[in-house]
């Protein structure tokens, strides 16, 4: 799993399936290491990535989200909305 190139402005996402901590690809299916699907999904603001974990939150309530910097970093560990 190959972290993407970010510019300074950039965010990524890493998402996956809170109940067994498999990791999801961009159309939310189970990321395999040699597919070409990423892993991360790209933002170019804090912005559109909060309003794309949103979305996807909506649909899939068992999903949890890792923001990245472009250092590679966390920035913030967003918990699965199921209850």
């Amino acid at each position: 799993m190959k972290f993407p190139n970010l510019k300074e402005h950039q965010f990524s996402v890493l998402m996956s399936n809170s109940e067994t901590g498999i990791v999801l690809n961009v159309d939310l299916e189970i990321h395999r290491g040699d597919e070409e699907k990423s892993a991360y999904s790209v933002f170019e603001s804090m912005e559109q990535t909060k309003e794309f974990i949103n979305k996807i939150s909506l649909v899939n309530d068992k999903i949890e989200f890792i923001i990245y910097n472009p250092k590679q970093q966390v920035v913030e560990f967003i918990a699965a909305k199921y209850s």
